[in-house]
């Protein structure tokens, strides 16, 4: 019942985000209200869920224990930073329900997403459907909600340094920064794409660094070293991991799958035909995106199956699925070349259906099926699920 449910739910949001998106680009009086359509849906499906992700029923939690509180108060208790302390605390000074706070977030992240590819053509479309039908949207958007804002945050900071404007990039990262202190890791790369064609152009050393990385995955050790860096990861926001490192180091777990293969083949693609896509866009921070998708890639192999270095990663990995986003794009406008770069685009539109079935099929074991915060009667339901995940940790 439940997978029905969200497959009609986030079926429909992604065809109205990307129907949206697309009458966006057309010169008309509308254009600004078809622009604004899929940040609205977005908002109300994802603000009115109930119990998905991991970290959901501690921020209710949160909320509850704060009603009270003044914006001191929640701080000391549960060291937030300054600016969800204080939406936390309007919130509670306008009596707002919890689902209120939920939104907001989720409203700013599909913003600053929609303002860092609003002037990229027309690739937001791409951007909608990859992100909601991959997954990533559906768990990691309110999983790691506030580390994530942040990410989307420096999204659309990078088009500062493709126009060299270090305050404004810097301006942003702080805002990254009030809401996530992970974000402090943004401020020095602005120096490193100052040259606005990225750092990596070589796709076979970068599919060797790839392989090799994926057959770390089959090693083991390497995943305790994050264990020499206490001091660090209480630095950059993740203090309350270090107590559960253990934990949090194998509840992912390392094995490879089909679906695991698939996504390599993929990104395999993606990085030998990377230079023939970036002369395509011929967009700086497509550049941008390229490199941190082959950071991120390669140590998100290294680092398989921790929970914690996949919260650390972010920065990098969010890259994944614009990247995959442009590269669909690409194979789209020049697909009629030939029959492999139809097969090419074919493929990869498998890889996204595949990656949605999958994330409908398991939405019982993931927290991703969908349940309304209204739905009173199934929040039982969504409750002894996530009790049961988290008894296997």
């Amino acid at each position: 019942m439940l997978i029905i449910q969200s497959f009609i739910v986030y079926t429909i949001l992604t065809v109205i985000m990307c129907l949206g998106a697309y009458m966006s680009q057309k010169e008309s009086k509308f254009s600004t209200l078809w622009a604004w359509i899929p940040l609205v849906a977005f908002t109300l499906v994802f603000g009115l869920r109930y119990g998905v992700g991991m970290d959901y029923n501690n921020y209710v939690l949160v909320y509850e224990q704060t009603e009270d509180s003044s914006i001191s108060g929640i701080r000391e208790e549960f060291h937030f930073e300054i600016l969800p302390t204080i939406m936390l605390y309007m919130c509670h000074l306008f009596n707002a329900p919890v689902y209120i706070f939920f939104s907001i977030i989720a409203f700013l992240q599909i913003f600053f997403i929609y303002k860092a590819f609003k002037n990229e053509g027309n690739i937001l479309i791409y951007i909608y459907l990859v992100l909601l039908l991959s997954g990533v949207c559906m768990l990691g958007f309110m999983n790691i909600m506030r580390q994530m804002l942040s990410a989307c945050i420096f999204l659309y900071a990078l088009q500062y340094i493709r126009d060299d404007k270090v305050m404004p990039y810097w301006a942003c990262c702080i805002l990254a920064f009030l809401f996530h202190k992970s974000a402090l890791i943004l401020f020095p790369m602005y120096f490193i794409w100052t040259r606005k064609k990225g750092v990596l152009n070589a796709p076979v050393a970068e599919l060797g660094l790839l392989t090799l990385s994926l057959m770390t995955v089959f090693m083991s050790g390497w995943q305790e070293m994050l264990h020499n860096f206490d001091y660090v990861i209480k630095a950059i926001g993740y203090g309350g991991y270090i107590d559960r490192l253990d934990t949090y180091l194998d509840a992912g777990g390392r094995g490879i799958g089909v679906a695991d293969i698939l996504t390599f083949v993929i990104y395999a693609i993606i990085v030998f035909h990377s230079n023939e896509v970036k002369d395509y866009f011929k967009s700086p921070i497509l550049n941008m995106l390229y490199d941190m998708f082959i950071v991120g890639t390669c140590l998100a192999y290294f680092f398989k199956g921790s929970l914690l270095a996949e919260r650390m990663l972010v920065y990098f990995t969010i890259a994944q699925p614009i990247v995959v986003a442009y590269f669909l794009r690409y194979l789209y406008e020049t697909k009629s070349q030939s029959m492999r770069q139809y097969a090419r685009y074919l493929l990869v539109i498998l890889f996204i259906f595949v990656q949605y079935s999958r994330f409908l099929y398991y939405g019982n074991q993931n927290t991703g099926a969908y349940v309304s915060y209204f739905q009173t009667e199934l929040h039982d339901l969504k409750d002894e699920q996530r009790e049961e995940i988290l008894e296997k940790y």
